[in-house]
């Protein structure tokens, strides 16, 4: 086997991420059956410690839906599950995450589809003209346009859902834990997000959050989907505090660690070391002419960084990867004229030094000019 492909890499990327030693421990020392009481006695933890990272005050209201399986698969579990088959999914989009929500939601459902070009806002004037008009169970939208680092406007959308009656699925994958959000106070009807990003612990599993009243009321929905029947999810976690299918255990025990580091923290606090280590990056950035602040309000998951003239992203990927540094392409029409790095996970200071360093060394050994200012806005 080729030894590099196991190397250790400073994943300075908006998931996976590196992880603390206390997850990584977890995740190694885990050895249960999921048809035993104790992994239920875990998955109620893991429960109870989502809702709490989620800022839900009434707990016994809501509940949390672990699924093995990525973001996506969370996602494509509540459209295949919660939309009933007379109405239509109203799918905003202004990004590659948005574009996915509404891919998913044509597979199953009639979709409207409200989309801005990559970075704009949200157009909520033809939003409220589409609820108007009636018809439409659902909006779909992504809080953090991880494509951008573009946050949207959850609490607006939210309030339109709510004075139309129509429930909001927020695609919180990037961004849960991270960026502040409330689902009570957002007017979320179902909030998705997956463990291996900004929670700080390994992918693999996805949760859907959202109050019981809301889980119930799709009992009686066709199923369309047997794998990600939310219905299935919510009967098994409700009556035998399992999963009905065969979960991924070690991913449970090394979550459970991360929430409790993340509750132990403090949200408040957390944000503000998040915030201070993004900001402490784009001013680097911005001393060596890289960093473009081309979004508002953005996330403090991830910057995107100017692609200095004359050097292509996979030349500066296989650079900084021998170095030991892994990176992320853009994405779309940003692809090929921006990167992407991320401040989130088992990320220090001092990590982020020794990748300016490397990143001055590249741009030294290869001599490249400096860059030229570019908009984001790109037809």
């Amino acid at each position: 086997m080729n030894r590099n492909i196991l190397s250790h890499y400073t994943l300075l990327c908006p998931g996976p991420v590196n992880v603390s030693s206390r997850v990584a421990d977890a995740y190694s020392r885990s050895a249960l059956s999921h048809r035993e009481i104790n992994f239920t006695r875990l998955l109620r933890e893991v429960q109870r410690d989502i809702l709490n990272v989620a800022g839900v005050n009434k707990s016994d209201d809501y509940s949390a839906l672990l699924i093995t399986g990525s973001g996506t698969a969370a996602n494509e579990a509540v459209l295949a599950s919660a939309v009933a088959p007379d109405k239509s999914v109203i799918a905003l989009s202004n990004g590659e995450f948005g574009e996915r929500l509404t891919e998913i939601s044509q597979i199953y459902n009639r979709t409207i589809i409200v989309r801005s070009e990559w970075g704009e806002e949200l157009d909520l004037g033809r939003l409220e003209e589409h609820l108007a008009e009636g018809g439409s169970d659902l909006v779909s939208m992504v809080h953090h346009e991880t494509s951008t680092g573009l946050l949207n406007p959850v609490q607006e959308v939210g309030r339109l859902c709510k004075r139309y009656g129509v429930s909001l699925l927020v695609d919180g994958v990037s961004s849960f834990s991270a960026d502040l959000i409330s689902v009570e106070e957002e007017e979320i009807t179902f909030l998705t997000t997956s463990s291996g990003k900004a929670i700080g612990s390994y992918p693999g599993l996805s949760f859907v959050i959202g109050k019981h009243k809301s889980f119930t009321r799709i009992a009686d929905y066709p199923v369309r989907n047997h794998y990600l029947n939310l219905n299935r999810y919510y009967n098994f976690s409700k009556k035998c505090g399992q999963t009905p299918n065969t979960p991924a255990i070690s991913l449970f025990a090394s979550l459970h660690a991360a929430l409790q580091d993340i509750l132990t923290e403090g949200l408040e606090p957390r944000y503000q070391r998040l915030s201070t280590l993004a900001a402490y990056m784009r001013r680097q950035l911005a001393d060596r002419n890289l960093y473009f602040q081309g979004v508002q309000p953005q996330s403090v998951v991830l910057t995107n960084v100017l692609l200095p003239e004359a050097m292509s992203f996979v030349d500066l990927q296989n650079y900084l990867r021998q170095l030991g540094f892994v990176i992320y392409d853009a994405k779309g029409p940003l692809r090929g004229r921006y990167f992407q790095v991320s401040t989130i996970g088992n990320i220090s200071v001092a990590d982020i030094d020794r990748f300016l360093t490397a990143l001055d060394s590249c741009l030294s050994a290869k001599q490249f000019p400096q860059p030229k200012p570019l908009s984001i806005k790109v037809s």
